[in-house]
């Protein structure tokens, strides 16, 4: 990029996990000149691309991430949530924990019975997981070694780990060396997009190899103010870069990639949504599309620190002499505690029926929780998530405004079946540190804490601390065109304009059980195969 232009064949609102995809492919792939905004900076720290560098980012001030504190929430009592949204280059694959996950195969059927059986079930979005995906151990028919997403086996793996592995499998949950091969039951290590002791990004798998190519230009801290029209066709898109206003126009299609929270944000303030919601802002109606900013899902979870008799993860390793250790150890090897995402287990599990899907997914991290203010000390903490929630919450606009955030109301536990499940997730984390061998390294159970036994009181307890997995989708959902509740078709336009598609987190009928990141990316390279006319599975008949 040595020339910046005002008229491009595309335009790509948000350089994330999903645009970094869509530029790299639109450029390689088809040719096209493409301009890529993006909101936050360049990913060019390097505590982005050291894997223990993430937890650094989430739990500090970073200006990485872009922070939403919520509406206060009713079932909460009153509480306000945050939730957290990469605000780099990247985006969230280049801040998140990295876990490498799909969800299950009934996500994705679920999928194609909402949008009219039009290509989006397991088997349509296999190929594009394989397309992307460079496992180091797995290769067969649902995985693949050669594309460019590096997938990983654990470079680190804690004391804690292995035994909350071996606990959970006495507890007759079975053990899985693949977790995204469709089926997501059972206890295993999981698997990250990191290669060599190195996180493995969208950027740095799609966006990095075009970089220099003169067809892309990236505009890095720029915001998105509004979609350009000429009567219901999209044709470019407003922005502001250093404090001037810029226009820029599209000759093809502009593709909005900004994520669930972003993109409906964008699509308002350009006229499409509630008829009635921009309304009350003086927004000229382009589209009334009453499902922008509905819809909107999240995993949110809970969880149990506690102390341990020794040092089964990862406390100390970050100063004196471990930390010299460790850094040479790393920068030698690519091996060792800072190569770890500090997530190297999991485990999915349906406590209702085991044989059932699953709809909760548990984590074991070798720390004590960020959030407590105990004294640090050896601690292992254990999340339950819960990864099937049955409530919907919202995203409105405060004002006009583009420089003021959006209304996020994720609307948690307002089903009282989440706060059911959820609580019985709670006293299960419970039964795993009381069985062996976990119970031979715990200390005390620093939170909830010990006193804390009865049902009312554990249900307060995650009122006051369940928080977001950051994975908030489905707020321009995807399905038919004469459902009034839809915002894009099945071939990701938007309802009612020409030229203006998603392609991101938010067009998800329904979130997945597990981690969103891989399947953001498989959606905008099925995207762009809609986009350029070159998809050739199944589509729905009315298309």
């Amino acid at each position: 990029m040595t020339s910046v232009s005002d008229t491009f064949d595309y335009i790509v609102v948000g350089a994330g996990s999903a645009g970094c995809v869509v530029a790299s492919r639109l450029v390689k792939d088809h040719g096209a000149t493409v301009l890529l905004l993006e909101a936050g900076p360049l990913d060019d720290n390097m505590l982005i691309h050291m894997p223990a560098g993430a937890v650094k980012i989430v739990f500090g001030k970073s200006p990485y991430i872009k922070r939403y504190t919520s509406t206060p929430q009713p079932a909460l009592e009153g509480r306000a949530v945050d939730i957290m949204q990469g605000n780099v280059v990247g985006g969230g694959s280049s801040v998140n924990v990295m876990t490498y996950a799909r969800g299950s195969k009934d996500d994705y059927d679920r999928w194609n019975t909402l949008s009219g059986d039009a290509g989006w079930g397991w088997d349509d979005l296999v190929p594009y997981f394989r397309k992307q995906e460079g496992n180091v151990r797995l290769e067969n028919a649902a995985h693949s070694g050669d594309g460019p997403l590096k997938v990983s086996d654990p470079a680190y793996i804690s004391e804690a780990a292995n035994i909350f592995v071996r606990t959970l499998q006495k507890l007759k949950v079975p053990f899985t060396d693949d977790f995204t091969g469709g089926e997501l039951h059972g206890v295993g290590y999981e698997q990250s997009t990191t290669f060599r002791g190195k996180r493995r990004s969208s950027a740095d798998s799609f966006l990095r190899p075009v970089i220099g190519d003169e067809r892309l230009t990236l505009v890095t801290e720029a915001r998105a103010n509004r979609v350009l029209f000429d009567g219901q066709r999209a044709i470019g898109i407003e922005y502001v870069k250093d404090g001037k206003v810029h226009q820029a126009k599209a000759t093809h299609e502009v593709v909005l990639t900004a994520g669930a929270l972003a993109t409906p944000k964008l699509l308002m303030l350009s006229g499409i949504g509630p008829a009635d919601h921009l309304a009350q802002f003086d927004i000229p109606i382009v589209a009334d599309l009453p499902g922008v900013g509905q819809n909107l899902q999240d995993h949110n979870e809970v969880f149990l620190s506690l102390s341990t008799k020794g040092p089964f993860g990862y406390f100390g390793e970050d100063a004196g002499i471990k930390l010299i250790r460790n850094v040479i150890q790393y920068f030698a090897f690519g091996t060792g505690p800072i190569a770890s995402t500090g997530s190297e287990t999991m485990a999915f599990v349906n406590l209702d029926d085991p044989a059932g899907p699953p709809d909760i997914q548990i984590y074991c991290i070798g720390l004590m929780w960020p959030t407590l203010t105990v004294k640090p000390r050896n601690a292992v903490t254990l999340l339950a998530n819960l990864v099937r929630p049955l409530s919907y919450g919202s995203v409105r606009l405060k004002s006009a405004l583009p420089e003021d955030d959006a209304e996020v109301d994720p609307n948690w536990m307002s089903d009282p079946e989440d706060t059911r499940r959820l609580l019985k997730a709670l006293k299960y984390l419970r039964t795993i540190v009381a069985t062996a061998p976990f119970i031979d390294i715990v200390e005390e159970e620093l939170s909830p804490g010990q006193a804390i036994t009865d049902d009312a009181e554990l249900v307060e307890y995650m009122k006051a601390t369940t928080q977001s997995n950051f994975h908030p989708v489905g707020t321009c959902r995807m399905g038919r065109a004469e459902d009034p509740t839809t915002v894009v078709t099945p071939d990701l336009r938007v309802k009612g304009i020409d030229g203006l598609r998603v392609m991101d987190a938010s067009i998800m009928p329904r979130i997945i059980s597990a981690n969103t990141n891989a399947t953001v990316m498989a959606v905008a390279d099925k995207g762009v195969d809609l986009l350029t006319g070159t998809y050739t599975g199944r589509v729905a008949a009315a298309q």
